[in-house]
């Protein structure tokens, strides 16, 4: 759990979650018990009582959330502590993932893109976490009954949305994709970042209150806006053309997952 000080930017990263931290941290300890003074069996047991403190990552059923105030947006402690487990402890672990999934498919069985998944800051990391939520749901389980809901997800970040374009500069590359990223990258040293993912649409309610947002250009994607939720690709707009770099991070491991099925 951590706070950023702000002294000139009027926003921070605001995270105020840490049981899933622990969860994780002793999952990873348990791996390697000889190492320790506590027993593989103590580490477990230390992991499997935070993993009861915060079962569902809060914004899968809350529908909404501070910048950054659930981070990471997924709980990585209940798959490594699953991976762990025997029998009814590691149901438990599964269902706690199947549980929020289906927080977020109440959602998303309402919307033609299965769009479940709320339109804050960084809402392509909150949807690029949730398609591993799914991915990872079904390799503890074998239960692929939210296959089709993962992939909306991705289809999501490659163009099929309400604007119609990827979320990932550069890819892919016959598409429609970020052009006018906020990056000093791109702005400035006129340097493609491929492969960089934008943090995406926000609420509307959520973009006009924003401070220092200017388009420098004629808003192309102007017919598809509405008052749910913006998106521009537009150097201003740092809300939601800003490229992510834990986002990012995520996605290469989501696509690596897509690799590897391909390949078997």
């Amino acid at each position: 759990m951590t706070q950023t000080v702000s002294v000139v930017s009027p926003y921070i990263y605001a995270e105020d979650n840490w049981t899933d931290d622990m969860e994780l941290a002793f999952a990873m300890l348990a791996k390697s018990a000889n190492n320790y003074k506590l027993s593989r069996a103590q580490l477990l047991d230390s992991s499997i009582k935070y993993s009861q403190q915060e079962k569902v990552t809060p914004w899968f059923y809350r529908d909404t959330a501070n910048h950054y105030q659930y981070y990471p947006f997924i709980n990585l402690g209940h798959y490594e502590l699953a991976k762990e487990l025997k029998g009814s402890e590691k149901d438990s672990i599964i269902s706690y993932y199947k549980q929020g999934i289906e927080d977020v498919w109440k959602r998303a069985k309402e919307n033609a893109f299965y769009r479940g998944v709320p339109f804050i800051w960084c809402s392509n990391n909150l949807t690029t976490s949730f398609a591993i939520q799914c991915l990872w749901y079904q390799k503890l389980s074998g239960d692929d009954s939210f296959s089709e809901l993962e992939q909306a997800n991705i289809d999501w970040l490659f163009g099929c949305n309400p604007w119609g374009t990827s979320m990932v500069y550069g890819l892919p590359s016959w598409g429609d994709t970020p052009v006018d990223p906020h990056s000093a990258f791109t702005h400035i040293g006129h340097y493609p970042i491929y492969g960089g993912m934008v943090d995406g649409p926000v609420y509307t309610s959520i973009y006009k209150n924003l401070i220092g947002i200017t388009l420098y250009n004629d808003d192309e994607y102007a017919p598809f806006q509405s008052n749910l939720a913006v998106y521009h690709d537009d150097y201003g707009d740092y809300s939601s053309n800003e490229p992510t770099m834990d986002g990012t991070a995520s996605l290469v491991y989501l696509l690596a997952s897509q690799e590897n099925k391909s390949e078997k």
